[in-house]
């Protein structure tokens, strides 16, 4: 049980790093159909999501059912929470934006989205090392 946590945080942050840095970006340049490439991204964003709700659930249970009192537990949260904010509240105004033809809007919506990605990756791998320190791994 003591590895549970930082496996699952590793394991959430290759998720994320994995998806946003790597796949996401080969898709538009191994496609030539940027609207494909866009929605298969999309997939794995919202894919992402859902992953990341569920795996912040778990460590909140797993915070819990060691301590009721657990501070950790909005630590790995914030994260979820603003995927979740992205894929559900930012999406749908990115996804208007393209189909009314509003390049300008759909960059904006794009880049608020990018932010929101990147800062929950950051604060999951932060999470991470946070973990890894205080079960005493060499720094």
């Amino acid at each position: 049980m003591r590895l549970a946590r930082p496996l699952l945080l590793a394991l959430w942050a290759g998720l994320l790093v994995s998806v946003g840095g790597v796949v996401a970006p080969l898709l538009f340049h191994v496609l030539p159909d940027r609207h494909l490439a866009g929605a298969l991204a999309g997939e794995l964003f919202r894919a992402a999501t859902v992953l990341s709700a569920l795996v912040a659930a778990l460590l909140t249970a797993l915070d819990w059912r060691a301590s009721p009192r657990a501070a950790r537990s909005f630590g790995v949260l914030w994260p979820a929470l603003l995927l979740s904010a992205s894929e559900w509240g930012v999406r749908p105004l990115l996804e208007a934006a393209r189909v009314a033809g509003a390049t300008g809007a759909f960059g904006a919506w794009h880049a608020l989205a990018s932010l929101c990605y990147w800062v929950a990756t950051g604060g999951v791998i932060a999470a991470f090392v946070a973990e890894w320190r205080r079960a005493g791994a060499p720094r």
